[in-house]
């Protein structure tokens, strides 16, 4: 629908897609409203889709157009493996071969001095990312059937899903020594990935986040091949 868009949709033509319907109103010059909806980059600028489930239908389609693969934040190595099985999947439709450099993998990732000081700060009960789990992702998740998407193993009890399992099994959380081994080990598990995706919250106080990012980029991305 948006290709459409840039592929000039004309005001007043209406396109639909599944349950999505919209069209391009026509410009009301007497208040100099129009539409821009022209891109620079031609014919398009580079696309990017994020996959969720495991061989997931969306980097089908993302490797059959040569669209640049996302992998969600809160999936383990078995289905991030899967991400990639499903780029190749779609690539082959098209003979387009995938280069895993296009690849981003997103994380929840919190560096501090020491591992010790850095679990404390996101277990402490104001700290920003266990408010966001505790109050948004936890409760979305279950409400709409996704806790086993974040499993390793679909044996596990929802009530196994804690944050502090969270902190040990999917968030990279911890020294620069600590977050390096972690991202090496995502990184060698999966074949190689060209691009980390750091998720960004609202941290309070906002010196946490700013050190974090700091950490990451001058101590842990320097030791990573």
């Amino acid at each position: 629908m948006v290709l459409s868009i840039w592929d000039g949709l004309s005001p007043g033509r209406y396109a639909s897609e599944g349950f999505w319907k919209f069209n391009i109103p026509e410009p009301d010059l007497n208040n100099g409203f129009r539409v821009h909806t022209k891109t620079w980059s031609k014919p398009y600028p580079p696309i990017a889709m994020a996959g969720l489930s495991k061989r997931s239908d969306t980097l089908v389609l993302a490797g059959e157009r040569g669209y640049m693969p996302m992998s969600i934040n809160y999936v383990p190595s078995v289905t991030l493996k899967s991400h990639w099985s499903a780029v190749e999947e779609g690539a082959r439709k098209s003979g387009i071969v995938p280069n895993r450099k296009d690849w981003r993998i997103a994380r929840e990732i919190l560096v501090a001095p020491t591992t010790g000081e850095a679990r404390d700060i996101a277990l402490d009960k104001a700290s920003t990312l266990k408010r966001d789990y505790d109050l948004y992702f936890r409760p979305v998740l279950e409400q709409y059937g996704f806790l086993d998407l974040v499993k390793p193993d679909t044996d596990m009890l929802d009530s196994e899903i804690t944050i502090e399992w969270m902190l040990d099994n999917t968030w990279i959380v911890g020294s620069p020594e600590y977050v390096t081994e972690k991202l090496q080990g995502i990184y060698d598990d999966v074949g190689g990935f060209g691009v980390l995706l750091a998720m960004a919250h609202e941290w309070s106080p906002q010196g946490v986040w700013e050190r974090s990012m700091d950490l990451l980029i001058n101590d842990v991305i320097p030791r990573l091949p």
